[in-house]
């Protein structure tokens, strides 16, 4: 009984951290540019603050992404991360995706691997080049096709 006892008290943990990326609420890319136009228009900082937490309790799901590079991670938490970009409507975005996976991310080549994502979005940024906006997905799930 006490076996038993330890053994899930030691899976508990594990099972509710992987449960709780499962059950939060997917976004599309669309979805997700389109609070980008709301926290931008508006005056207040308040608002603008709720609005960017409510983007961190999602998951973004891309597929079909073409990887466009893989660098040494700027983030902390991550020793790599894998660049790529979509065309949408407001026009052309880079994403960092970045996950745990060293495995997976060796797997991939740079412009040839097309890969499907799923992780938590972390935050928007821009710089002075082409694209709309940055995007910045951290613990992420990327499935090679």
């Amino acid at each position: 009984m006490k076996k038993n006892l330890i053994i899930i008290l030691l899976l508990l943990p594990a099972l509710s951290c992987s449960t709780a990326f499962f059950l939060k609420d997917k976004v599309a890319i669309d979805e997700l540019l389109a609070q980008k136009e709301k926290i931008d228009s508006t005056d207040n900082p308040a608002e603008s603050f709720l609005l960017k937490n409510s983007l961190n309790q999602k998951i973004l799901v891309i597929e079909n992404l073409k990887v466009k590079d893989i660098i040494t991670s700027t983030n902390v938490d991550y020793d790599f991360c894998v660049l790529s970009e979509i065309q949408t409507e407001k026009g052309l975005v880079e994403i960092y995706i970045y996950t745990k996976n060293v495995r997976r991310i060796s797997q991939l080549k740079k412009g040839e691997s097309v890969i499907n994502v799923k992780g938590a979005f972390y935050r928007f940024f821009s710089m002075l080049d082409n694209y709309y906006t940055k995007i910045e997905i951290t613990n992420s799930i990327i499935e090679i096709e």
